[in-house]
């Protein structure tokens, strides 16, 4: 224990004194900033899902009825809060909202926020900066992560809470600091603010928390001096699960009490506690349709070939965690509880997307299985850590070095996917192979008709669905004066 204490000293004065991790932030930011500007103003290549929450922020600010709750109760709210502050400059500079330049800035700043963290987490672990520049710069360059960078989809910015999280819980399982598992629970709260795959990752988390809690609860020793033996036995039984209760209660209070609030708000606004789930504009409802395509038809209610149709999507984002579990074996530690719990995190949130295909309620889309890979490159910090002083300084540099090497090789492998398979990324290929006539054709639609109402229905009161015409509202001038929205 006090070797973690005097290493975690050590690496909190290497990390103050480093300003690299800065200046790699911000390279990382401008590079995914500048591509994002590039794919939507440039190419005009527009991810819907990434507009439409550019517009829930649009309408809390320029709606006729400026309020919070315009943000809607569908999508969870936290990318659209983020995107506020740039869409408040939409006067100024209406691209910012009609292009979703908005959600490229988050996003932008999303990845370069992981690639910060997880830098400070490898010096910390007394990896050189070279190497640890490889292997972030490995991750942050990767086709898939790249992409979603710079898109303004909200899957980056759940990865980056997702890190933090990760990294703070492994930073608890060395030094016992109970501000380490703080930061894990808030930020388990904010990606489940982002994305509800957060639920899933946080039941897989709360249970390797607990069962690490209940290991590792303190002694009582002087406890010992004054009971029986079996007194002292049913005294230790007590500690550990008051200790493990305790411990599992500051993790998932933040969360838990998020998904209060957000029932809570729902309840009271749309008269419904879980609107979001089934209401006509929920993914449950997006997904109704799926029984009636035959690709979808064939899998549901049949688990070996949902595996199938998983592993197909999976596989490419899983090399990094093969490397550890080769790591591990080669260091001897293979068959340890950590193993389980490295396993149990990768699969959380693939398992619930297991369920949703099973069931029909899901489309399978390739950027439902990455997160393998940042979750496999957050549990290498760990790794490095524990063999700080077992390790040589050239044998950690060679496994840093492999480690970066599998990430490129999933990057080069998800690449190809992207690149030559419809079927299993069909937004990514459709992205690559995109025909610019049909996209320019459809931004002209969407502009004609923006450009009609500003010119020729100056004083109408236009009723639009927000869901569906999110595009036109973006490219109105005055929409709180002539186009009212159903939110």
């Amino acid at each position: 224990m006090m070797r973690w204490v005097e290493l975690s000293k050590e690496n909190a004065s290497v990390q103050r004194k480093d300003r690299t991790s800065w200046v790699l932030a911000a390279i990382v930011f401008l590079a995914e900033f500048v591509f994002g500007c590039y794919l939507y103003a440039v190419e005009g290549d527009i991810q819907e899902d990434a507009l439409s929450r550019v517009a829930n922020a649009f309408y809390v600010l320029f709606s006729r009825n400026p309020h919070l709750g315009a943000i809607g109760f569908v999508w969870n709210p936290l990318p659209s809060m983020f995107e506020l502050p740039p869409v408040a400059l939409w006067r100024w500079f209406p691209p910012i909202a009609s292009d979703a330049l908005a959600g490229v800035l988050v996003t932008s700043l999303a990845s370069a926020a992981i690639a910060f963290a997880l830098y400070r987490a490898l010096l910390g672990a007394q990896v050189s900066k070279a190497t640890s520049l490889v292997l972030v710069l490995c991750l942050a360059l990767h086709p898939f992560m790249f992409l979603y960078g710079a898109n303004g989809m909200s899957e980056m910015i759940f990865a980056c809470f997702l890190v933090i999280c990760l990294l703070n819980y492994l930073a608890w399982k060395d030094e016992y600091s109970i501000s380490r598992l703080v930061i894990a629970g808030c930020a388990l709260a904010m990606a489940f603010w982002a994305r509800y795959e957060a639920g899933a990752f946080g039941v897989g988390l709360f249970a390797i928390v607990l069962f690490d809690a209940l290991r590792r609860a303190p002694m009582g020793a002087h406890a010992r001096l004054l009971m029986s033996r079996r007194r002292y036995r049913w005294f230790r039984r007590q500690e550990r699960l008051w200790y493990a209760l305790a411990t599992a209660l500051v993790l998932l209070l933040p969360a838990v009490y998020s998904g209060i609030v957000w029932i809570a708000l729902n309840a009271e606004i749309m008269h419904d506690p879980l609107y979001f789930l089934h209401s006509a504009y929920s993914n449950l409802s997006l997904t109704s349709v799926l029984s009636s395509t035959s690709k979808y038809r064939s899998i549901e209610h049949h688990p070996v070939r949902v595996l199938l149709f998983m592993w197909r999507r999976i596989w490419m984002f899983m090399v990094p965690v093969g490397m550890l579990l080769v790591y591990r074996l080669i260091r001897g530690r293979l068959f340890r509880w950590e193993t389980l719990q490295l396993l149990l995190l990768a699969a959380s949130i693939p398992s619930l997307q297991f369920l949703l295909l099973l069931h029909g309620a899901s489309y399978g889309w390739l950027r439902f299985f990455f997160y393998p890979l940042p979750i496999a490159v957050a549990w290498w910090t760990y790794e490095m850590r524990a063999d700080a002083r077992q390790l040589k300084r050239w044998e950690r540099e060679l496994a840093q070095l492999a480690m970066a090497m599998s990430v490129a090789i999933s990057g080069v492998l998800t690449g190809v996917v992207m690149d030559r398979n419809a079927e299993i990324a069909p937004e990514e290929y459709s992205l690559i192979h995109m025909d610019k006539n049909a996209v320019l054709q459809q931004l002209r639609i969407q502009q004609q008709v923006a450009q009609y109402i500003n010119q020729e229905l100056p004083a109408a009161t236009i009723l639009m669905d927000s869901y569906a015409a999110f595009d036109v509202i973006l490219h109105v001038q005055h929409p709180r004066l002539r186009a009212t929205t159903i939110l």
